[in-house]
């Protein structure tokens, strides 16, 4: 009778390790590591379901956007947006996410592309789409981008100094040196005492060897908001 105790304890243990679910990985889980191994396809996937158990996560929403947009799935990204805006993550708060997620995969390209689509296909949201464009383009010193999403912008608010500032620094990098000179004196022409322009119009003369030129605006800026550097420049010219 002993004997048999112990294979009767061996089988029961058996019996009831086999009764235990086995942990199921969640969709969640399953689609971060399709996405870090950059399968693409697998990941799009994935974070689709992963999205039906929690649909106001931005992140998930902007890591299938990217993940679809890699996978070659164009036509994914307009309804992951519409859907993440019916579920209450803001349009702002998800083009951020999609944007961190781009350029931490080393596809800052891929993230510009999918703005320039979504804004063909959703042209309600044009404004928004063609600031962060504009933002964009900013951030990667594309002076031809700089011009052209500032002058869509600037036809809604035509005299903002901020947009006509970066539309001027668009045509310095661009190499429009003319364009850049005259965007500036406009801004001096709506906000005469605008510093910036004042230190950036100095800056330019000094670099094309008109120093007379440069002491007017360097000395209307140091008159504006007294600071060293421009107190050295100006003794130094």
């Amino acid at each position: 009778m002993k004997r048999l105790i112990a294979p009767l304890f061996i089988l029961a243990a058996a019996l009831a390790a086999s009764a235990v679910p086995q942990r199921t990985i969640p969709a969640g889980e399953r689609a971060e590591r399709a996405y870090e191994g950059s399968e693409w396809a697998s990941a799009a996937a994935l974070y689709e379901i992963a999205i039906d158990h929690r649909p106001d996560s931005a992140q998930l929403y902007s890591r299938a956007i990217v993940a679809s947009e890699l996978a070659g799935d164009t036509a994914a990204a307009p309804d992951l947006v519409e859907r993440a805006m019916a579920h209450g993550v803001g349009l702002s708060a998800l083009l951020g996410a999609v944007r961190r997620e781009s350029f931490a995969v080393g596809e800052g390209d891929t993230y510009a592309a999918f703005l320039r689509r979504l804004r063909r296909e959703m042209p309600w949201m044009g404004r928004p789409l063609d600031n962060e464009l504009l933002s964009y383009y900013v951030f990667r010193r594309d002076g031809a981008g700089m011009v052209k999403y500032a002058r869509i912008m600037l036809q809604g608010l035509p005299d903002s100094a901020d947009y006509l500032s970066i539309l001027a620094e668009g045509y310095l990098l661009a190499g429009d040196s003319d364009q850049a000179v005259a965007t500036w004196e406009h801004i001096l022409s709506l906000y005469p005492e605008h510093y910036d322009t004042l230190i950036n119009l100095g800056n330019y003369y000094i670099a094309s060897g008109r120093r007379p030129w440069a002491l007017e605006y360097l000395r209307r800026a140091q008159n504006i908001h007294p600071t060293p550097y421009v107190a050295g420049i100006l003794s130094n010219i």
